[in-house]
């Protein structure tokens, strides 16, 4: 018995039950997505994750009267935070406890954080 090879053996392909598409639709499976459109679609899905609890509330925003003008309360709060912030560093300076490079920076972004949030739950949390 001899066995034959083709030059060109014939692979199917598509599996056994399905056709190929007509001519002029695209396939599906060749559509590539460019990775900036990735990433704008990643972003657009932050933003609306983020802006979605930005809507109007039934109650006031907490606002403090400072000689006259209204000051939202979580602005009061920052700088209150931001000044605790220089007071602490301040204070671990005269201790010789200096971070320096990336980690100060956490450390003061850190710091502000958690004295403003304090201050918050301290005065207007209810």
């Amino acid at each position: 018995m001899k066995l034959r090879f083709n030059s060109s053996p014939k692979i199917p392909k598509f599996a056994p039950g399905w056709q190929e598409l007509p001519p002029g639709r695209p396939n599906l499976c060749s559509i590539r997505i460019s990775p900036s459109a990735t990433f704008r679609a990643c972003l657009v899905l932050i933003w609306v994750l983020f802006l979605g609890s930005c809507g109007a509330s039934l109650h006031e925003t907490p606002s403090i009267d400072v000689f006259g003008s209204y000051f939202p309360a979580w602005l009061i709060c920052l700088s209150v935070g931001v000044v605790l912030t220089v007071i602490a560093i301040g204070s671990a300076g005269l201790l010789n406890i200096r971070p320096s490079g990336l980690l100060g920076f956490l450390l003061s972004v850190c710091l502000i954080v958690i004295f403003s949030t304090s201050v918050w739950f301290l005065f207007y949390a209810s």
